[in-house]
């Protein structure tokens, strides 16, 4: 049953962004048209400009902002999108030159900044994309967890242990603004697994389970952990809690494909665990 809502649900976001990219084909059109009728109009090729690069025709949208431009249209949000459409188009250096000018005359544009944050990681300079990451987390109104996310993967990219350590703090401080958040404790988790730190990994996926109302995939991987640390009594143990909390699940829940795919794999885990404690 959760399947079939999951399978309704997909169908109408599908639905919905067929009829958004339609819409602003009929858009676009209309404002061609208008065009047609005005052609020294800087305005209307902004405008359909901006449509260009909601339909993801970022060469077209480029196309039309140096029309606007030549016409005489001079406009922050257009040297935004400029720059947005060559970082689309992997036009690194031209997004940068053209960001860090609009930074220039408004430093704490915070779209700017995550925009430039964006670009020097693309191109591997991943300690200049971390601070700015956090200028981001820093000057933003509202704070999303995935700035942190962004920050702390920038931070991991650079590769040294003092940039290891500032990946897992902006995660901590993320957690510590905007509570308890599951993507942060993940990837604060997956960190630690990866420089097998297998305590600290363990601590945090415990606080994890006590935290998640479904407790089935947090006791598993719970158990992966152990199995890594070679902890293979307490792995067991996990594995049965994970198995018992699936267990209490509504029949339409655990009958979904998704469901036995984990539960196939919680049995496997399972049967492995006990070849390598005999």
């Amino acid at each position: 049953m959760q399947l079939r809502y999951l399978f309704i649900l997909f169908c109408l976001l599908s639905s919905l962004n067929s009829r958004a990219h339609g819409d602003l084909h009929k858009r676009i059109t209309n404002v061609t048209e208008e065009i047609q009728k005005n052609p020294d109009s800087a305005k209307l090729y902004f405008k359909r400009g901006k449509l260009y690069y909601q339909h993801n025709n970022y060469e077209n949208s480029l196309e039309d902002f140096k029309n606007a431009k030549k016409l005489g249209l001079q406009s922050a949000e257009q040297d935004f999108l400029i720059a947005k459409s060559n970082y689309h188009l992997e036009k690194y250096s031209k997004s940068k030159r053209l960001i860090k000018r609009i930074l220039r005359k408004e430093s704490i544009n915070v779209r700017a900044l995550k925009l430039l944050a964006d670009i020097y990681f693309k191109k591997g300079g991943y300690k200049k994309s971390a601070l700015l990451y956090e200028e981001v987390i820093y000057n933003s109104k509202v704070t999303f967890p995935e700035y942190y996310l962004y920050a702390s993967q920038a931070w991991r990219a650079a590769n040294t242990m003092d940039c290891f350590e500032r990946s897992q703090s902006i995660l901590l401080k993320g957690l510590e603004k905007l509570g308890d958040i599951i993507v942060l404790y993940d990837q604060l988790i997956s960190n630690y697994i990866e420089i097998k730190d297998f305590n600290s990994a363990i601590k945090f996926q415990e606080k994890v389970i006590k935290m998640s109302n479904r407790k089935e995939r947090a006791f598993l991987r719970l158990a992966d952990i152990q199995i890594h640390k070679e902890l293979f009594n307490e792995a067991e143990i996990s594995i049965t809690q994970a198995e018992e909390n699936f267990k209490k699940l509504p029949h339409r829940i655990r009958n979904a494909k998704f469901m036995r795919e984990f539960y196939s794999e919680l049995q496997l885990k399972k049967s492995s665990l006990k070849n390598r404690i005999r």
